[in-house]
């Protein structure tokens, strides 16, 4: 019984491990494949819940104990998501003990249909971090394999791997692979090649030049403050007339790169105007508002002409502020639509969708990471490209300003950390579609795992066992 109990604690260990591997190491995603194996295949042997419950604990505690310790989160943040993340794990484990030996294909469906909605309840019902907090972010270091989330939004990658896990698990259990199961798991690859194949060839019918500035306050430029006349021209101002000079036609910053008070707002704004008009250049800057206490963006027109401001909707756990009401708006650049948003809001589906359903083309994300989440964060952005079927433009003043394509491809970047202030430019395709997932969002991958759970809770083993196949007995 000891010995037992210790290959579900081992299994837990090392499944936390492989499951967390890609979100310090974003190639290392191809880990989650085998993760849920060794725990797959002692619940074919016994199907007891007890141990899969002990092997969630274990698996919880091993995926967010190496990231908690590394992101360096504050205390509180850092026992509830150990405490939430471990508690979801424990639930997709008792589901695997409970659902995964029913049938060698309805189990393993309902195992990956399990863990889709488990992960949106992740980063739906506590979302310090929103959708960076999925269990998959980092599948987007390669963003051939996962073009059909612009279908099922990014947790449709956990009912692919849950789904083939179990698949994997039935053969290596019965020594062969049964018909069925080669069939489902291969209808599933065949699948979702198709619908990546043909995302991925789709031509762009346009291309817009767009650079995105950043910086870090760090030994290195202690000396410089953008708030200040020649931090302005140095960080500001120069890599906006390089840009313009290299032929982009918007520039954007970090988040709260500038600290402006309702008094010497006209001021700054006209600061920004000169930039604009010398050089018929479009500004998306963020800012804090200091008088309002808001963290703000605003689009400046190249006539130097302020046409719309958005204040930061999604706040992170303890930040100081007044949040925005949501008012999404689009600008006309070139005859492409062009939005923005700030920072964690490109990690809410409810915002990003929106400017997917508005078909924008580039949206743009002033951003202020810091150097244990930088990664992290990039990581999900991506995602929400490819989902919505739109670049984006993220400038950061604490982390790493990057372009991104439509596909999910990093079209150019600099981390700020080890290079210091500086910008990136690049020519973002753009691609005219609206995707199925900015259409419809999570519900119809909500409904379709509702229904894989629902056919193998009413499946009669007995009655429809396919040939070959024999009930498994408890020991």
């Amino acid at each position: 019984m000891r010995q037992g109990l210790n290959q579900y604690r081992f299994a837990g260990i090392a499944g936390g491990l492989l499951l967390a591997a890609g979100q310090f190491w974003g190639p290392a995603c191809v880990l989650q494949i085998v993760a849920l194996l060794p725990l797959m295949m002692l619940v074919l042997k016994d199907r007891r819940i007890g141990p899969a419950a002990l092997c969630g604990f274990y698996m919880g505690t091993a995926y967010t104990i190496p990231q908690m310790a590394y992101l360096l989160l504050p205390t509180l943040i850092t026992a509830i998501l150990w405490i939430w993340i471990t508690l979801l794990l424990v639930l997709l484990c008792i589901a695997i003990a409970y659902y995964l030996p029913k049938h060698p294909v309805l189990g393993p469906l309902a195992v990956g249909a399990v863990w889709v909605i488990l992960d949106w309840i992740n980063y739906t019902a506590i979302p310090f971090w929103g959708m960076a907090q999925s269990f998959t972010r980092s599948w987007t270091a390669y963003p051939f394999a996962i073009q059909f989330i612009s279908i099922t939004g990014i947790s449709g990658v956990l009912f692919v791997i849950g789904t083939l896990s179990g698949l994997a698990a039935h053969a290596i259990t019965l020594h062969s692979v049964p018909r069925p199961v080669i069939i489902t798991g291969g209808s599933v690859l065949l699948l979702i090649a198709i619908i990546n194949t043909l995302v991925w060839i789709q031509k762009p019918v346009n291309t817009l030049r767009v650079a995105a500035a950043g910086w870090v306050f760090d030994e290195r430029t202690s000396e410089l403050n953008p708030n200040e006349p020649e931090g302005f021209e140095e960080w500001f101002a120069t890599p906006a007339r390089q840009s313009a000079a290299q032929g982009a036609r918007i520039f954007t910053t970090g988040e709260m790169g500038f600290y402006i008070a309702d008094h010497d707002r006209d001021e700054w704004m006209q600061r920004f105007a000169n930039i604009a008009q010398d050089n018929n250049l479009w500004l998306i800057v963020g800012y804090f508002n200091v008088t309002k206490f808001e963290n703000r963006l605003f689009f400046m027109s190249p006539e130097g002409v302020v046409v719309h401001e958005y204040t930061k909707v999604n706040l992170i756990p303890f930040e100081p502020g007044q949040k925005g009401n949501g008012d999404l708006k689009t600008v006309e650049v070139d005859g492409l639509t062009i939005g923005a948003m700030v920072c964690q809001d490109d990690n809410l589906s409810k915002l990003t969708r929106h400017y997917g359903k508005l078909k924008a083309d580039v949206i743009f994300s002033p951003t202020d990471d810091w150097t244990t989440v930088k990664n992290a964060h990039l990581q999900a952005v991506r995602a929400r490209a490819i989902e919505n079927n739109y670049g984006i433009a993220r400038g950061c003043a604490g982390g790493i300003s990057a372009i991104i394509s439509p596909r999910g491809e990093m079209l150019a970047k600099i981390d700020h950390y080890k290079s210091g202030p500086g910008f990136v430019i690049a020519d973002v395709p753009v691609y005219k579609n609206k995707t199925f997932f900015s259409r419809f969002g999570h519900w119809p991958s909500l409904l379709m795992a509702a229904g894989c759970i629902g056919l193998c809770k009413i499946y009669r083993r007995k009655e429809n066992l396919p040939a070959g196949f024999r009930e498994r007995r408890l020991l």
